[in-house]
């Protein structure tokens, strides 16, 4: 299987964070997961706001080092998540789910909005970590 890592959970994997529980590590060890551009600028974004502190050196070399796709975000994409009306607010959480709606992905998300709006349009495609 394929996972989406939403964005909070790439942070708390990159800062080996305990609010990744056991079961969410052992998903992100054992299987396939992707990281979208667009977690990459909602982090850059926090990090510019002074919310997050990222590593020095480029974040997404930092995403490949730790063995998870990149995938870029496409038009189809922005398209999905736009078409989300029912998750208004953050366009980040609308984005990524659109991302993991037209790719396939199984979203792994600890976002309550998206755990509580988002499971029919992933059709089971989500994860509370």
């Amino acid at each position: 299987m394929r996972y989406l890592l939403d964005t909070h959970v790439v942070i708390w994997w990159l800062q080996d964070s305990k609010k990744l529980g056991r079961e969410a590590r052992r998903i992100i060890e054992r299987d396939d997961c992707v990281v979208s551009v667009l977690s990459l600028w909602e982090m850059i974004n926090k990090q510019n706001a002074s919310q997050l502190r990222l590593p020095s050196g480029a974040i997404s070399d930092l995403v490949i080092a730790q063995g998870f796709e990149l995938l870029p975000l496409t038009a189809p994409h922005v398209e999905a998540g736009l078409a989300l009306n029912d998750l208004q607010g953050d366009p980040f959480d609308r984005m990524i789910v659109g991302v993991a709606k037209v790719e396939g992905l199984t979203l792994l998300t600890r976002d309550a909005q998206i755990l509580e709006r988002a499971a029919e349009h992933l059709r089971g495609k989500l994860v509370e970590v």
